[in-house]
């Protein structure tokens, strides 16, 4: 029973309705479900509940022979869903409804509603100067600061805008907080700073009269009166507080942007518009009025329901297309990222973010679900453990984003790079943690990706070196870097078995092809890896040693199947001092850089040099099971030996190289493909899937694990003017490899 409820209301008479009411009385933290029996029940009668279950949208759009199904009733948080179930002959669906909250009664001071009613026009502001007020009493420091940010990385910017004197300050001038304003430029035609207008903005009310005034869209100007409206000061926007076309300037505030926008109050997002145009609607007497809908459902005894406005979800991609258009964006997902409390302009709305909280503008606050939302950045921010399991999750959410410039790649990464570079000992180079060089450079896409070429703009002062062909950041498209089991447990599927057990060569970096300097990359992982051969070993700070056994391990009590672990289970696993779960553990101990000290950061130079093994091989048929995918992820190929023999697998970037290579093979000769190896393993990705379904139908058993085989990671490259560009990954069999490759290594240059 929901805490304060009144037994005295009455739920409604309708027997729907009433199991729909009497769901809100149920603990928050209940798994409470409930068979609510045939949809075709549900449409009987007059009661208002019909006309909702005969126009509900569900997830995954109409439900075949729906009035026949089963529909069942969901507690989720304080809200509820509707869910049925169905098959067809490629897969199980389970369906279900958006959340709905229960419209509250506010003459009745123990109804359970939560949900309320707004203005469609107009916000309440005093209600988000609560939301800040309430977050300073009572959140304090923990909201404002970011797991592993230090006193020394407060930092001002060069200029904020003052909104009192409507003009450009000096930051070093003011002590003050400001706020940061995160929102898309799209196509609009912005005031920016530069050089020669530097000077004339600094001049109090240059950003409200005159000629240049009418240069800021919507969004900017409003930001300027919310800011105020909000009882702050100070605000910062990249197009006016940078100088657009000094060098030097431009260059320090990218690499500054995590700082910028985490040591900002809090920070305004703009989420709602496909320009700056769009404005930040809704605050009264300053800002254009919003358009919000809400669509309440009847229920009997004038009872309603009603969709949290954030979770709109089904059905409203025409309706709300604003969402993928911020949150399809590079440059936004850093300031999203790094800003420590959001006030989030949505769909007509506005709702808080911070730490510790998520408060939104239609409902009522209530700690038990609004106080664990964690932002995103925790998850990756608390660990002092570096792991590429971390890193990948950052750069999969990353890589999918949109830039209107793609050589901007690197650049709306550098914050993300050089706060990892606290968490991983000697940095990143190209968004590659160095310690795991020899693995990281083994990516591989899991969508189409496609190389990122320079544009031709004229931007004048901006950068816009080549980005390499070994990193992810020269690709525009969903990857993730390996799952290596010899280091930790991972929840990937059967067909993503990987394993690394030493490195081949060592990596250089190096600034051109022809550089004689070169820094040797500080890949040393397997340094560490060995200390689990030796019980004597001195362990990093932080870390302890502990028998595992598999029978009592954590894999039983967790759901893990055995091919999540490495496939000899190590007699030892190691687990770290700042670990919150007992069941977490790694096979091997990996240093933990100290909160307080300053390591350098390491230059981005573009290209590579290793002397390493090379094979050429032929390539082979797409894997069968791949082909029956009516799904549009990048082909893996087979790689045959000389005597046409199944020995490796490669994954190819996209479609298109799939095309290439098929209209290059000839009748009785297969595609040969240049490999370089990069790193030595185990893998089950060389495997017979069509072989071993065959099999297992015969034997009639449908479970079957692929065979871990030993092999040579490997990439796909080909030459141009004496430089090597990689072209996809894989892996060959131990054995195929060292009889395929040459005698001598190859003097690798990749860029």
């Amino acid at each position: 029973m929901a805490e304060g409820f009144d037994n005295r209301i009455a739920p409604p008479s309708c027997d729907v309705c009433a199991k729909i009411f009497e769901c809100f009385r149920a603990p928050v933290d209940d798994e409470f479900s409930l068979n609510m029996g045939k949809v075709a029940s549900l449409l009987e009668g007059n009661c208002p509940h019909v006309e909702y279950f005969k126009n509900v949208k569900y997830m995954y759009g109409p439900v075949p022979d729906y009035e026949e199904r089963e529909l069942f009733l969901h507690r989720s948080g304080t809200g509820v869903y509707f869910g049925c179930s169905y098959s067809t002959e490629k897969c199980h669906f389970w369906c279900t409804s958006a959340d709905m909250e229960l419209v509250v009664k506010k003459k009745l001071p123990s109804h359970p509603g939560r949900i309320l009613k707004l203005d469609p026009h107009w916000i309440d502001d005093e209600k988000v100067r609560r939301w800040i007020s309430s977050c300073d009493e009572h959140h304090g420091k923990r909201c404002k600061v970011l797991p592993l940010f230090e006193e020394k990385d407060h930092i001002q910017p060069l200029y904020l805008v003052d909104t009192l004197q409507d003009c450009l300050v000096q930051g070093s001038e003011i002590t003050a907080g400001y706020v940061a304003l995160s929102y898309t430029w799209g196509k609009t035609e912005i005031l920016r700073n530069k050089f020669e207008l530097c000077q004339q903005l600094l001049q109090p009310g240059a950003l409200t009269n005159g000629e240049l005034a009418r240069q800021i869209p919507p969004t900017i100007r409003d930001a300027f009166a919310v800011v105020r409206c909000l009882g702050q000061r100070y605000l910062w926007v990249d197009s006016l507080c940078i100088v657009q076309d000094d060098t030097d300037h431009l260059n320090w505030e990218l690499s500054q942007m995590h700082r910028i926008y985490a040591c900002a109050s809090f920070t305004i997002i703009a989420v709602d518009g496909v320009d700056a145009n769009h404005g930040l609607r809704g605050f009264r007497d300053i800002t254009c009025p919003r358009t919000l809908q809400q669509e309440p459902v009847q229920l009997a005894a004038s009872e309603q329901i009603m969709q949290n406005i954030e979770s709109r979800r089904y059905g409203t991609s025409e309706r709300w297309p604003f969402r993928d258009v911020y949150h399809g964006r590079a440059w936004t997902f850093q300031e999203n990222l790094f800003s420590t409390r959001r006030l989030i302009f949505e769909k007509a709305s506005v709702r808080w973010q911070c730490q510790s909280s998520e408060w939104h503008e239609e409902l009522l606050p209530d700690s038990r679900v609004d106080d664990r939302f964690v932002a995103y950045s925790e998850r990756w921010f608390h660990s002092a453990v570096p792991t590429l399991s971390n890193i990948s999750d950052i750069i999969m959410d990353y890589n999918r984003k949109k830039l209107t410039f793609p050589e901007d790649a690197f650049s709306a990464f550098a914050g993300i790079q050089t706060m990892l570079h606290r968490v991983y000992p000697f940095g990143l180079i190209y968004g590659h943690p160095e310690f795991f060089f020899d693995i990281a450079i083994n990516w591989y896409p899991i969508t189409p990706v496609t190389r990122r070429i320079g544009s031709a703009r004229s931007c004048v002062g901006r950068a816009s070196d080549p980005l390499p062909s070994w990193s992810w950041l020269g690709w525009a498209g969903e990857i993730v870097l390996p799952y290596d089991r010899e280091f930790g447990i991972t929840p990937t599927g059967v067909n993503d078995i990987e394993g690394y057990s030493m490195p081949v060569t060592s990596w250089y970096a190096m600034k051109s092809p022809s550089s004689t300097d070169r820094r040797r990359i500080n890949s040393v992982w397997h340094k560490y890896k060995s200390l689990t051969q030796d019980e004597a070993a001195t362990l990093p700070t932080g870390w302890r040693r502990e028998e595992y056994d598999m029978e009592t391990g954590f894999h039983l009590r967790s759901g893990y199947m055995r091919y999540h672990f490495p496939r000899n289970v190590p007699k030892y696993c190691y687990k770290h001092s700042t670990f919150r779960d007992e069941l977490q553990l790694h096979w091997y101990p990996v240093p933990t850089l100290e909160p307080h000290s300053d390591y350098p950061l390491q230059p981005q130079t573009a290209f590579l040099f290793a002397q390493t093994s090379r094979a050429f091989l032929h390539v082979g048929k797409v894997f069968g099971h791949e082909k029956e995918l009516e799904l549009p992820y990048p082909r893996r190929v087979q790689l045959l030996d000389g005597r046409s023999q199944f020995v490796g697998m490669l994954q190819l970037h996209n479609n298109d190289d799939m095309a290439e290579i098929e209209a290059d093979v000839h009748p009785h000769r297969e595609r040969l493909v240049e490999l370089v190896a990069t790193c030595k393993g185990y893998t089950g990705k060389i495997f017979d899937f069509e072989l071993a379904r065959a099999s297992a139908e015969k034997s009639g058993n449908k479970s079957w694990v692929p065979q871990l085989k030993d092999c040579y990671f490997v990439l796909w490259i080909e030459w141009k003017d004496g430089v090597a560009y990689r072209r996809g990954s894989g892996a060959v069999t131990v054995e195929a490899w060292e009889v395929e490759m040459e005698e001598e290594p190859v003097d690798l240059i990749l860029g």
